[in-house]
C-alpha cells in the first residue's frame, strides 16, 4: 500500500515503482525455478500464468501511480 504524501508526490510514485520492480524480481524467480524444477506442460502453464497476472498488476499499479501523481499535480495547481 503506497501512503499517499501531500508534500511530495514524486515519492510516492519512486516508492511504487521500486515495489514494483521487486515484485517483478521475485516472480521472475519463482517462475524461473519452477520451470526448471518441473519441465513441463503443466510447469509452462503454471508459469506463463504467474507472469500474465504480474503483467496485469503492473499495469493496474501503473494507472494507479500515474493517477496519484496527476492528482497531485492537480491539488497543488489549485492551491
Amino acid at each position: 500500500m503506497v501512503l499517499f504524501n501531500h508534500f511530495c508526490p514524486i515519492s510516492a510514485a519512486k516508492i511504487a515503482g521500486l515495489k514494483t520492480t521487486v515484485v517483478l524480481l521475485l516472480v521472475m524467480l519463482t517462475k524461473s525455478k519452477l520451470l526448471r524444477i518441473k519441465m513441463s506442460f503443466l510447469g509452462s502453464v503454471l508459469g506463463f500464468a504467474m507472469l500474465m497476472g504480474f503483467l496485469l498488476t503492473t499495469g493496474l499499479l501503473t494507472v494507479i501511480t500515474g493517477g496519484a501523481v496527476a492528482y497531485a499535480a492537480m491539488q497543488n495547481r489549485s492551491n
